[in-house]
């Protein structure tokens, strides 16, 4: 092959190679405005999808250690559920998780739905338990948490006492309804 025609050859791969980096990097970034993805949570036995709606369900617990979501129609079918998984806790799943879950409720003065993590670590974006921008009361529970105003904790955290053990049965001024992601630590 002479060295003209391989240089034509590995300009065209180059060519043919970009055109499809660009092609997906396009629908890559197209994808985001598309929404939450769905996120499974187990209510009465059935699969329900809680970015979509939580249909009669009331309360619902995170802890991705323990099994993912399960939301109940009262606080205490979901209290009764949680105390039994955390009594079977193993000492790999304590070691990310708080024995006392964070709050977020739909209502001030802890009224609404309530929606509880257990999880430490990563950020918690509310758009996939359909409930971004409606958390207007929280409880933290044994851990410290961050309350953020947009997704990945991005944007204004929480000027509000955020520290283990605390009750804010109001957001202050401006947050009613304005968080969008949470944290555990």
């Amino acid at each position: 092959m002479s060295q003209r025609k391989k240089i034509v050859t590995v300009l065209a791969a180059t060519g043919l190679t970009l055109g499809l980096v660009s092609g997906l990097h396009a629908t890559a970034q197209a994808s985001p405005s598309a929404g939450p993805a769905g996120n499974l949570a187990t209510f009465e036995g059935k699969k329900i999808d809680l970015s979509q709606d939580w249909g009669q369900a009331k309360a619902c617990a995170v802890s991705r250690a323990q099994g993912g979501i399960s939301c109940f129609r009262t606080t205490g079918e979901r209290d009764a559920h949680a105390a039994k998984l955390l009594a079977r806790m193993t000492p790999a799943q304590a070691a990310v998780a708080c024995s006392r879950p964070l709050h977020v409720y739909e209502h001030n003065g802890g009224r609404g739905r309530d929606l509880k993590f257990y999880d430490k670590g990563g950020w918690q974006n509310l758009d996939r338990y359909n409930f971004n921008d409606k958390t207007s009361s929280y409880r933290t529970g044994s851990c410290k948490a961050h309350l953020a105003e947009h997704n990945d904790g991005r944007g204004y955290w929480y000027p509000g006492n955020t520290n283990a053990n605390h009750y804010e049965s109001a957001m202050r001024s401006g947050w009613n309804d304005r968080v969008s992601s949470i944290q555990n630590y």
